[in-house]
């Protein structure tokens, strides 16, 4: 549509993984050569991991346009097989008749004697998986039989396994740990930084034909970037849609307004501020400011008594109407949700050190901004830690099930070390609330089992913070 007004020859920003448009920076290019340079030596099993929308699966198809044609590649799109289906799906796609009468020993075997006649041939045979971290658990054991089939200096079958971060906290489960063990490099695909944003822009817009000058304002970039997390194929989306509305607006530069527009239309909130969130957002810095000048020295002085402050947060905007009771939180006997708090209710997204009964409040305002602020600064200093504990994935726009959900954890656990991740997922944002930074597996392993019963309801797992590393 937008094609003849911008000079293109085709469309720049496709989201279907075709290697002409592969771009080589970002490490991209390297994670290629290495992973083709381990399939070459036979390292055993490897491992890349990525979030959704990272290029894993465009990073997969360059990797096999790369590979020797004596290279035999089997490429297993349906990772939740079963175990006992797994040799016959690779079997089958090694050109092997094997039909349900066959049993797994016989389909072993004949998988083994393919594999040695291709190995006297001087070919080789890659098994790519997908989504790996779908693979039932059983059947990532299952590998741990292929990975056996070797002669006395080489290995038959060379296995790559494609995953989200889930695929670490599966292969940490002690059912697995042979297979683990057998994984030989682990190779992770990082968001794209601003800076890579704007060349990754720049060479799909030269690959489909531009030769102008700078397309997207310094402003469109960096909005870009947030609202995309440096994710290839969110941001590919956002450009699209943001050329589409220039476009509309007859403009030959895509400006921040433009990415905006694009990302509300991907369901992305824009932290679009009404004069009445202004209003309330200055009167919530006063009573911030108000409460600091009180916090340095640990307790506020009220007339009934000397109370401490330092405490959890507890959030306060609370409508009893709604979703009461949530996950078995203490209920009044008319049904609405028991806070322990006497204050008024407070707009939306504000939290607040702990409170007083009938007298007042000593309170430290805080708003979802200001905690997702806390977590980005948090996640980029990290201090060591390489895990953290993912409770939760909630709708961004769910404020009331947040509330509650964050009432119990400050009754439970307590929020000082909670954090607030926005995410998007299928062009919907969403909060991850994770909890907690660790030095070892063991350790956020050993805080995984403690956590109470109301939080494992929710399955929570253990996550590496690399994979929350986005760029401003």
């Amino acid at each position: 549509m937008y094609k003849a007004f911008f000079g293109l020859s085709g469309p720049p920003f496709r989201i279907t993984p075709d290697t002409s448009f592969f771009y080589s920076g970002g490490e991209r290019d390297a994670l290629v050569n290495a992973i083709a340079y381990s399939i070459a030596h036979g390292d055993g099993i490897i491992k890349v991991v990525g979030e959704v929308g990272s290029g894993k699966t465009m990073l997969s198809r360059m990797l096999a346009s790369q590979l020797p044609d004596n290279t035999r590649l089997v490429y297993l799109l349906n990772p939740s097989l079963q175990a006992s289906d797994l040799i016959y799906a690779i079997g089958r796609d090694l050109g092997i008749e094997l039909d349900s009468a066959c049993s797994k020993t016989d389909a072993l075997q004949s998988v083994q004697n393919k594999l040695l006649d291709m190995h006297a041939n001087n070919q080789r045979a890659v098994v790519f998986i997908d989504e790996a971290q779908c693979m039932p658990l059983a059947t990532l054991e299952e590998l741990r039989l292929l990975s056996n089939l070797e002669t006395e200096t080489d290995k038959l079958l060379q296995l790559v396994l494609f995953g989200q971060p889930e695929l670490d906290v599966h292969l940490a489960n002690t059912s697995v740990r042979q297979i683990k063990e057998r994984i030989i490099h682990s190779f992770y695909l990082k968001p794209f930084t601003r800076a890579e944003v704007g060349e990754y822009l720049l060479f799909r817009l030269h690959k489909a034909g531009y030769n102008g000058p700078p397309l997207f304002s310094a402003q469109a970039l960096r909005l870009l970037t947030r609202y995309s997390s440096g994710l290839p194929r969110k941001l590919t989306i956002l450009a699209d849609k943001s050329l589409l509305a220039a476009f509309a607006m007859q403009s030959k530069r895509v400006e921040g307004s433009h990415v905006r527009l694009a990302a509300k239309d991907c369901g992305h909130s824009t932290w679009a501020l009404s004069k009445q969130s202004i209003a309330i957002m200055g009167i919530v810095l006063i009573a911030f400011v108000f409460a600091i000048s009180f916090y340095n020295s640990g307790f506020v002085n009220l007339e009934q008594g000397t109370y401490d402050v330092r405490a959890s947060l507890i959030p306060v905007s609370v409508d009893p109407s709604s979703q009461a009771n949530i996950d078995g939180a203490d209920t009044n006997l008319d049904g609405s949700l028991d806070t322990g708090l006497n204050s008024p209710l407070v707009p939306s997204h504000i939290f607040i050190k702990d409170a007083v009964p009938e007298v007042g409040v000593k309170a430290e305002v805080i708003t979802i901004k200001a905690l997702t602020d806390k977590t980005n600064l948090w996640v980029k200093a990290s201090n060591g830690a390489i895990y953290t504990i993912q409770i939760l994935t909630a709708n961004a726009d769910d404020d009331k099930f947040l509330e509650h959900f964050f009432i119990r954890v400050a009754k439970d656990i307590g929020i000082n070390e909670l954090y607030l991740h926005p995410v998007m997922v299928d062009d919907k944002s969403f909060f991850a609330v994770t909890l907690g930074g660790f030095l070892s597996l063991d350790q956020a392993s050993s805080y995984l089992r403690s956590l109470p019963a109301f939080v494992q309801r929710y399955q929570p797992y253990i996550k590496n913070i690399k994979s929350f590393k986005s760029l401003d």
